[in-house]
């Protein structure tokens, strides 16, 4: 636990007592039930496995981001909380009560309680940079304590800059004739016998690497409400 004497956008906060806990969440995607992942309260994010965009409403997020820093501030230090969402979408959300930290080295983050929204967090022992945000306004509407969000996405990139990897040989099962493969689709018609070609699990995923979920960090202040069962 620590405290903060300096609020958002430089209003005075005297002794402000704060915690801080660990997200990582995902979701099954309502079209093809593969899990997408949410590294952060962005409003729209992309299923990597059937290339469709889902909405995140406001609503979905501060539910559970409240649901969240009412559980966690009663959360012994070191314990977490798994649950498994229902409603609006089926959603896997890890929780743990720890003091922001490098996700790759471990090593705790040095004051962390009074660090500047907009800038980042650089690890001084393995150099990782961790950006650190201002929750948004409708966020700090709905869920008033917190404070500041450590490494998680605001908006999700776009899947048209992402980099694509080098092609990938696949041929026709009717004709042996080469296909020519893009990532944009998981049927593919071949040009020479005009057959249909589903693009195999193993090779679609080299297009679109499914990654871990992201580890990012909410420090909040203290509530006087009750935590939720």
């Amino acid at each position: 636990m620590g405290s903060s004497d300096t609020g958002l956008n430089g209003e005075t906060a005297v002794d402000v007592p704060l915690f801080s806990f660990r997200v990582e969440f995902s979701i099954q995607c309502p079209r093809c039930d593969m899990p997408v992942h949410l590294d952060g309260p962005v409003a729209t994010v992309h299923c990597g496995s059937c290339r469709s965009d889902i909405d995140i409403p406001r609503d979905y997020w501060v539910d559970t981001l409240l649901g969240s820093c009412r559980k966690m501030q009663h959360m012994e230090k070191g314990g977490g909380r798994g649950s498994i969402l229902l409603g609006t979408f089926r959603g896997d959300l890890t929780l743990t009560r720890v003091d922001p930290c490098c996700d790759r080295c471990k090593t705790e983050f040095i004051d962390p309680w009074h660090l500047e929204p907009g800038t980042s967090y650089v690890c001084r022992q393995c150099g990782i940079e961790y950006p650190l945000a201002a929750p948004p306004e409708w966020l700090r509407k709905g869920v008033p304590g917190i404070r500041l969000l450590i490494n998680a996405v605001l908006v999700e990139e776009d899947p048209s800059l992402k980099e694509i990897p080098c092609p990938v040989p696949l041929s026709c099962p009717s004709c042996a004739a080469t296909l020519e493969l893009d990532g944009s689709s998981r049927v593919i018609r071949c040009s020479y016998c005009g057959d249909d070609v589903y693009v195999p699990d193993t090779i679609w995923r080299k297009y679109h690497p499914g990654g871990r979920k992201r580890r990012w960090f909410v420090i909040s202040e203290f509530s006087n409400e009750d935590a939720e069962a």
